[in-house]
């Protein structure tokens, strides 16, 4: 997996942006909104803001810009299997002090600290079906006990995220596959997880910007984009 993506760095920020172009929107829009997302979701809950936060397969961290801007005072952490991406990340967010490594061969976390909140953003379609319980096992143990989790993904309900996926995705990695929301519930329930959301999102294209508002009472139709689920540790299990 890591090979795959190496071959595509060069162009991999064109490729994002060619395969969202029809929905009117920059890369950067998306990057934002799921950061938003997340700090809408943490003022909802009244939860005090994140001290440490950990983006897990950040690529060349064009995320972590936007993690910056909404949690201005926190530790902010990247972690990529790739020392490529490692390396980019590094040079384009140099003024905005963010921790970077490679995760390590044996997958365990090169950072010897426990997170607030971990973000993850379209990551596990990436990684084999074989060995999510394990990366979602691994992902509990780094959090605080109180800790929040969130991972976005593209939602395969979506005709059009599934057309863009074909065309896009695998192209830098022909064996990505599309996740169920359902599937991912159920592996993050086994590796010790209480689900307490699952929302879809992300409805409408720039056009039809005028109804973005309305999103946040659309959250249980499954025809978002994309979707993301919050959980936290299940200390009932």
């Amino acid at each position: 997996m890591k090979a795959e993506f190496d071959k595509i760095l060069s162009s991999h920020d064109n490729m994002h942006q060619e395969a969202v172009g029809a929905s009117g929107y920059s890369s950067s829009y998306f990057y934002e909104y799921k950061v938003k997302e997340v700090h809408r979701i943490l003022s909802k809950r009244k939860t005090e803001s994140p001290i440490s936060i950990l983006d897990f397969g950040c690529g060349v961290g064009n995320i972590d810009p936007y993690i910056r801007k909404y949690f201005p005072g926190a530790q902010i952490y990247g972690v990529d299997i790739s020392q490529e991406s490692i390396n980019i990340a590094n040079y384009k967010n140099k003024e905005i002090n963010v921790c970077y490594a490679v995760l390590k061969n044996n997958g365990c976390l090169p950072f010897k600290i426990t997170f607030d909140l971990i973000f993850i953003s379209t990551v596990f379609h990436h990684i084999p079906k074989k060995d999510h319980l394990m990366t979602l096992t691994l992902i509990e143990h780094w959090m605080k006990p109180e800790a929040l989790l969130f991972i976005f993904e593209h939602n395969p309900y979506n005709p059009v995220t599934r057309l863009v996926f074909s065309k896009y995705d695998m192209q830098g990695d022909e064996n990505a596959n599309l996740i169920c929301p359902h599937y991912l519930i159920k592996q993050m329930r086994k590796s010790g997880f209480r689900v307490l959301q699952r929302n879809y999102t992300l409805f409408f294209p720039k056009p039809l910007s005028i109804f973005c508002p309305l999103e946040k009472f659309m959250t249980g139709i499954p025809f978002g984009a994309q979707y993301y689920i919050v959980a936290k540790k299940d200390y009932n299990q």
